[in-house]
């Protein structure tokens, strides 16, 4: 189950385009990033939406890779417990909920093998703060289990610097202490109502990306990029032999980069994107069709598909242009 009702507000104007799951990361959808952290196991895979759901659904009509996958359309937001509940008649067995915006190196299998071991009624993935008072913070025990959930704790109250993940692996029981057509949240109201019953905390390292802000987007895209490599160049890539390249960076297909211009570092661009001679780019993503003109200079932005960025304009650092904007 795939949590992915948000509206995405923190990234728009380009998610008044299209719902989060479809944003790029690293020119590939955002929902398909989180699915790669599925193991083979899975067979069906549910997708809670609400906001442009029919653009998702359009997305995966024709898809054929993976396992199956049906998006549902909630009529209206029931949080992340309501989600499941009205989908407890078609889960038979073990399920995995993941949330629809986190990036992360999390290894389910690894995951899944902990829980079953632990014969836990819910395993929660853990990730582990320098300060975990903004968050919602998880105390458990030298086996793993849960002895105490804390919604950001007091600075004299963290005793515990892992925090709620946001994936989580269940038995089908658990849905038994939810109520049908209600909204409710399954962190604050059914995890901490079921301790006493086998809840499990699986810590992980690597990354972790909650990719709802500019500044986690942007740093997404940055790592994924030095995971691999550091210098993606995409096919039909037409680039000036004075161009400088600065890893990590990444482009699309049938892109043009002129003479002179700094990429990077930290810089990805989609499919067909033109920029001209002399540009700087710096901590950036550019969406597919961006058109952007001599001496431009771009610095921790994020450009929309279509934008167009003309002779020598400078995007102030902290920027999102949407779909199809212009910048003098």
């Amino acid at each position: 189950m795939v949590l992915a009702g948000g509206l995405g507000t923190r990234l728009r104007p380009i998610t008044y385009t299209r719902p989060k799951p479809l944003v790029p990361i690293v020119n590939r959808p955002l929902v398909l990033r989180v699915l790669d952290i599925l193991p083979p196991v899975v067979d069906e895979v549910f997708i809670a939406t609400g906001y442009m759901g029919d653009r998702l659904c359009a997305f995966f009509k024709d898809r054929r890779t993976g396992p199956k996958v049906e998006v549902v359309v909630e009529d209206r937001p029931l949080g992340t417990g309501g989600a499941l509940k009205n989908l407890e008649d078609r889960i038979k067995g073990t399920f995995i909920v993941v949330n629809g915006d986190v990036i992360c190196s999390l290894d389910l299998e690894r995951m899944l093998a902990f829980h079953r071991k632990r014969g836990a009624l819910g395993t929660i993935s853990l990730w582990e703060m320098d300060d975990p008072t903004p968050y919602g913070m998880v105390v458990a025990d030298e086996r793993g289990r849960i002895v105490r959930f804390l919604e950001k704790p007091r600075p004299e109250e963290a005793v515990s610097r892992a925090v709620n993940a946001g994936t989580y692996i269940l038995e089908p029981q658990i849905l038994g202490c939810m109520r049908p057509g209600k909204e409710a949240s399954i962190e604050k109201e059914v995890f901490p109502n079921v301790l006493d019953r086998g809840l499990f905390g699986f810590g992980f390292k690597g990354y972790w990306y909650d990719a709802g802000t500019l500044g986690s987007y942007l740093a997404i895209h940055s790592a994924l990029m030095r995971l691999e490599g550091g210098a993606i160049k995409g096919n039909g890539l037409k680039a000036g032999e004075s161009a400088v390249w600065r890893q990590p960076y990444g482009t699309g297909k049938d892109c043009v980069i002129g003479e002179g211009t700094t990429m990077g570092p930290d810089v990805c661009i989609g499919n067909g994107v033109t920029i001209g001679i002399g540009s700087a780019l710096s901590d950036c993503v550019l969406h597919d069709g961006v058109n952007v003109g001599d001496r431009a200079i771009l610095e921790r932005c994020i450009i929309g598909e279509n934008a167009t960025i003309r002779d020598g304009a400078r995007v102030p650092p902290g920027t999102i242009i949407g779909d199809g904007g212009v910048v003098e």
